[in-house]
């Protein structure tokens, strides 16, 4: 189930006092806004919410309490009094993203706001070179892909020849909150869709599913296997899954792999993105065999945006 299936698709509103839709500068309010979750709303806000994607007005609904009686967390909305501003994200159902021409698809490229991805890293890419000949301390997150063939033309049948990006989960998860609104292709999709709307939630799944997705858990544990502790030794971390027919859930892959992902014993509590398959373990499901670019732990300013 995705993100968009309970009806929080505006994660966070920009927060900026003296700001207005109708004389504003949006480079400046996207620039100097603070993002704000729903449960980090006050009063005195009002007026000074808006919108990440079409900068309208929002509202928190309700105002005064972080839940409606039901249980369900309170979420901000638009305001009627803009509602013939488009805004994809009035909808609770995503829509794909389809371009009239080759030249538009180009510059949305060109302009960040999509991106196309042939794949995942498989292996551990080689340290960045700096400018002086020196390896510095980041990894490469991104390679050139092939030009691809991608469906995201407005007609049907047809679609472009764009070029591609060869990346890593970790960099989706560097400056998680900008990316969660821009658009994404990944492989095999029919249509490009903002990275709010292609994250699934592992406390919601219950059955193994062959198709490649991306997923966000919670770490409720993680058990290195083995007596020796031998860095080859399976570790089985475990995410948080709520479905009665699951009994537990885990990545499962070798300790050295998850711990150059920074995932230890200390790790509890820790939100971790995955793109991969959902396969079967016992009575549980599992992800495994991921490559390197594959998984990576949401750093802890975002998490917020998925608790």
């Amino acid at each position: 189930m995705a993100m968009a299936e309970s009806n929080r698709r505006i994660i966070y509103a920009l927060h900026l006092v003296g700001w207005d839709f109708e004389h504003g500068n949006r480079d400046l309010l996207k620039r100097d806004a603070v993002k704000l979750a729903p449960s980090e709303y006050q009063m005195e806000m009002d007026g000074t919410l808006f919108c990440p994607v079409c900068f309208t007005n929002l509202n928190r609904v309700p105002k005064q309490k972080e839940h409606f009686s039901n249980g369900r967390e309170a979420y901000f909305c638009h305001l009627p009094a803009y509602k013939e501003i488009k805004c994809d994200l009035r909808s609770s159902r995503p829509e794909g993203k389809r371009y009239e021409t080759h030249e538009e698809a180009q510059k949305a490229i060109d302009d960040e706001s999509l991106v196309i991805v042939s794949g995942f890293m498989k292996d551990k890419p080689e340290f960045r070179k700096g400018l002086a000949g020196e390896y510095e301390e980041t990894l490469v997150e991104d390679l050139a892909g092939p030009i691809s063939d991608v469906p995201i033309a407005r007609h049907t049948g047809e679609s472009f020849k764009l070029p591609s990006k060869i990346t890593t989960v970790a960099g989706i998860c560097r400056n998680f909150d900008t990316n969660l609104y821009k658009y994404y292709y990944f492989p095999n999709q029919k249509y490009s869709f903002r990275l709010v709307d292609l994250l699934h939630s592992v406390e919601r799944i219950q059955e193994i599913d062959d198709k490649p997705k991306l997923y966000f858990g919670i770490i409720e544990s993680t058990v290195h296997l083995g007596e020796q502790k031998k860095p080859d030794n399976i570790r089985m971390t475990y995410l948080r899954n709520n479905q009665q027919r699951v009994k537990d859930f885990c990545i499962k892959l070798q300790d050295r792999h998850q711990k150059s992902h920074g995932i230890t014993d200390a790790s509890i509590g820790r939100i971790v993105i995955v793109y991969g398959k959902i396969s079967d373990n016992g009575t549980g499901l599992c992800f495994q065999n991921l490559g390197w670019g594959e998984f990576a732990l949401l750093p802890r300013i975002y998490e917020g945006l998925l608790s």
